[in-house]
């Protein structure tokens, strides 16, 4: 009951927040609107919110990249970031700096192969499809080979082997865990005002047929990843 009163107030105390805030979206004020209305929608899913389809963390799924055996198999997962000196090429780091917001490989690349970009900015497109800010100063993209151990699915229903996410916490959840989402709440509302799902993928604020982006899950802090490859935006998504 804690947990649940504690997640109303923070979403009630979100709204309030952004009612009188302003977005940081100097490069393309044009969108403020569209983003701000996201992060709205987002703050309080219902049920026809949750999707059916996301992308499941199993071995049976063919469309998976894999590397190793035993407890060394990784999945390969990619990253947008804006800090490529923290991702070596062909070397193992550990993710001491925190969590680490991932999708699944290829899927960004399939997406935009099939949704050709046009002549807008392409940094912003990928914004829009990840859930980020306009005005966001990710330039590259990392590959990294990682133990589904290390990985969840940023959900009250956190599990990644399955194609769906629920609201509510199973009942079998850690607390530490509970503890998290609401912090993580905290943080996405009211201090990086992002549009989290918190179903499992990611916001798409500029698709007037869906906000279904992609399927999203976390690194856990201190997970020791490979880093297959780094490429700048355009790089990766013309290859």
């Amino acid at each position: 009951m804690k947990i649940k009163r504690s997640l109303l107030l923070l979403v009630f105390g979100s709204v309030l927040v952004l009612a009188v805030g302003s977005y940081a979206t100097d490069n393309c004020p044009c969108y403020d609107l569209f983003y701000r209305e996201a992060v709205f929608n987002a703050m309080l899913p219902d049920e026809s919110d949750i999707y059916n389809n996301l992308t499941p963390i199993a071995e049976s799924n063919n469309n998976l990249s894999w590397q190793g055996e035993g407890t060394d198999k990784r999945v390969l997962m990619v990253a947008w970031t804006k800090y490529p000196s923290s991702y070596p090429v062909g070397q193992s780091v550990r993710t001491s700096w925190g969590d680490t917001w991932v999708t699944v490989y290829p899927e960004i690349q399939s997406y935009f192969t099939n949704h050709p970009m046009t002549d807008e900015d392409l940094r912003l497109q990928v914004a829009q499809l990840l859930g980020l800010p306009p005005n966001t100063n990710n330039s590259y993209f990392v590959e990294l080979w990682v133990k589904p151990t290390d990985l969840f699915r940023p959900s009250a229903d956190n599990e990644i082997n399955d194609t769906v996410a629920q609201l509510n916490f199973p009942n079998s959840t850690d607390l530490s865990y509970k503890i998290w989402f609401i912090n993580n709440t905290k943080y996405s509302y009211f201090t990086k005002r992002l549009p989290w799902t918190r179903l499992g993928y990611t916001y798409h604020w500029e698709n007037n047929e869906s906000k279904i982006g992609l399927s999203e899950f976390v690194i856990k802090k201190n997970s020791e990843v490979a880093v297959k490859s780094l490429s700048s935006t355009s790089d990766y998504l013309n290859q």
